[in-house]
């Protein structure tokens, strides 16, 4: 083979090792849809598998888009894994009765489902790497695309190299050019697939017309300068992921589930640009990706946290949504959850629990010698005088028009008013338990007890309250 052959397999060997792609033993599938960028990445990992002691199985999918000729292309994609002797899995998928089902675009929907199939095919195989064909061309044309659709930073870094640990693209550093060249000097076949021509999609019309006139018009090496720009947005994005982690963890308040809670005066206080990553951050957590989420959702999220106003609601793409609730942060994966409603009957002391809120309540009675000072024990303690109730209690959820008189008042109050006073986020309240004696309120567990319940020093026994997460 001629040295323009051999510098092409050293260029992609260097790639593999300079992004740490592979390492001895790698089982490694690889993505062979039939066309030049495949075809050449199945070539030299074949050429390379025996250096590097890998392992490789060929996976093709039929999309059903393109009729007869997306079969020949099956056909061709296993003669061809035939002939290098790399066991191969053909297989076929209804992409667009997928892509309705689930509102997508057809590429977005051929995306979703081909890197399944990759997946379902790793697993076959015990497989570590998933190789993709994307090069350097793939990667220019996307931090364009990002760029004419206004992106941050984060689309300006394109194609990783790698993703996940485990999607590699061997090819990334090699223009399509020398791609080309590297098939037409091996004599290896391909097929061409003709709707990467079609003009109706925007990384053709960026391809075969803005690219070509970049570099006519501009900068002979704009792919060059387009792929250096990602580099460099990846390395940035790197630190700046680092960053985040830590300023992440520091606003959040609680998370479970399909829900986070962030501070949102923590969160005014950052810098806009650590705040909008913030955002990004907690949409990841709650849905697992970002795909839909623009820049000017997370601008009305980033207003949202600053503004005065201590209610209001975002929703976001892919059923998110983030609710302001005083100086709460609320990020929901679904619908809001429901107002919980309980009741409770408590003839002794004794454990309660309270599974609409996954809270225990216990109940013991002891001597007020015992207890020392009721104002050292924290909020979800609670003191009282026995000789103010008797048995039995009730602990229930809230209700419209509760009243008591919270300790230290001379008159009573609406339990909403009180709650509104001390800024408890509704969230916060609708999950409040009370506790009564008889049809009086003795407790908003974890605030405040009724000042006729309160312990004195007359005070001989005492019933105490302690709420815990069940």
């Amino acid at each position: 083979m001629s040295a323009t052959y051999q510098e092409f397999l050293a260029g992609v060997d260097a790639a593999i090792g300079r992004y740490r792609m592979l390492a001895p033993g790698d089982m490694v599938v690889v993505g062979v849809s039939g066309g030049p960028d495949s075809v050449a990445l199945l070539h030299c990992l074949v050429a390379l598998k025996k250096g590097r002691h890998l392992d490789l199985v060929v996976a093709h999918l039929n999309h059903q888009l393109r009729g007869a000729t997306a079969r020949q292309e099956a056909v061709f994609v296993e003669g061809l894994a035939l002939r290098l002797r790399v066991p191969c899995e053909i297989s076929s998928r209804d992409v667009a009765s997928y892509a309705h089902r689930h509102r997508l675009s057809i590429q977005e929907a051929a995306r979703k489902v081909r890197y399944a199939f990759y997946r379902e095919v790793s697993r076959k195989y015990g497989a570590t790497k998933i190789a993709l064909g994307h090069q350097a061309n793939d990667n220019a044309e996307s931090v364009l695309i990002h760029l004419l659709r206004g992106t941050g930073p984060r689309g300006l870094a394109g194609i990783p190299p790698v993703r996940d640990g485990c999607i590699i693209r061997p090819l990334i550093d090699m223009p399509r050019e020398q791609i080309l060249q590297f098939l037409d000097i091996g004599g290896f076949e391909y097929v061409e697939d003709r709707s990467n021509l079609d003009s109706k999609y925007l990384r053709n019309r960026i391809r075969h017309r803005l690219l070509p006139s970049l570099r006519a018009d501009y900068n002979p090496k704009a792919i060059w300068a387009l792929n250096r720009l990602a580099a460099i947005a990846r390395e940035e994005e790197d630190f700046w992921s680092q960053q985040v982690a830590g300023a992440f963890q520091a606003q959040v308040l609680e998370q479970t589930g399909g829900r986070l809670v962030l501070s949102a005066p923590g969160l005014a206080r950052l810098h806009p640009a650590l705040l909008r990553r913030l955002v990004r951050q907690a949409v990841l957590s709650l849905r697992g990706n970002l795909r839909r989420l623009g820049h000017q959702h997370v601008e009305a999220v980033a207003h949202l946290a600053k503004s005065s106003s201590p209610s209001g609601r975002i929703d976001l793409p892919r059923g998110v949504m983030a609710v302001r609730d005083r100086d709460e942060l609320v990020f929901l994966l679904g619908p809001p959850e429901k107002r919980p409603k309980f009741e409770y009957q408590i003839s002794s002391a004794g454990y309660t629990f309270v599974p609409e809120i996954s809270t225990c309540l216990q109940l013991s009675l002891c001597e007020a010698k015992e207890v020392g000072d009721p104002g050292a024990y924290p909020p979800t303690t609670a003191l009282m005088d026995l000789s103010a109730v008797s048995f039995p209690l009730t602990v229930r959820s809230p209700k419209e028009g509760d009243r008591f008189r919270p300790l230290g008042l001379s008159g009573s109050q609406k339990v909403k008013a009180f709650f509104i006073n001390l800024k408890v986020p509704r969230s916060k309240r609708r999950r409040c338990p009370i506790l009564l004696s008889g049809s009086k309120i003795i407790w908003v567990a974890g605030y405040r007890i009724d000042d006729s319940a309160k312990v004195t020093a007359e005070t001989k026994r005492v019933l105490k309250a302690e709420l815990s997460a069940a």
